[in-house]
Order: structure tokens, then C-alpha cells, then sequence
């Protein structure tokens, strides 16, 4: 599985979550540490996950839920590197 994958798969997730918004959402995150979408890093999407785990998933489900989905998502790069 590539990073590309790895984002997918995050991507699936969120929209699971948090419905149309999820691609914005990510979206913003991709803003925020200078990252192309089309030629993503392993690091970027590191980046994005810690970003989602301080800053968008603790909203939805609290600071434990989202360490763990954090951790999941990190567990997918990993993975796709």
C-alpha cells in the first residue's frame, strides 16, 4: 500500500464521519503543512494525522477517541510506505 493509499483510506474514514465535509476538512490540513495532494510524503501525511489529532478528530470523539483513530490512520502510512 503506497502513501497515496494510506490517504484514501483516511480520506474513507472521515467522510464516514463527518459526511461531504471530510474532503475540506483534509483539505485544510494539506494547507497547513504546505502539502500537494497530488505528490504527497510519507511525512506530510504524518504531519496531517498529528494535525488531526490535536486539532479536528478530539471535537467528534473526545481526547481518547481520537488518539485512537489517530493511531489507527498512522498505522496506515506505516503501512504504506
Amino acid at each position: 500500500m503506497g502513501v497515496q493509499t494510506a490517504y484514501d483510506l483516511i480520506v474513507a474514514d472521515m467522510r464516514a464521519i463527518w459526511g461531504d465535509m471530510a474532503p475540506a476538512m483534509l483539505r485544510k490540513r494539506l494547507r497547513d503543512v504546505r502539502a500537494d495532494p497530488v505528490s504527497l510524503t510519507r511525512t506530510d501525511l504524518v504531519k496531517i494525522v498529528q494535525l488531526l489529532r490535536e486539532r479536528t478528530l478530539p471535537s467528534v470523539m473526545g481526547e481518547e477517541g481520537a488518539e485512537a483513530k489517530a493511531n489507527q490512520y498512522l498505522a496506515w502510512v506505516v503501512d504504506g510506505a
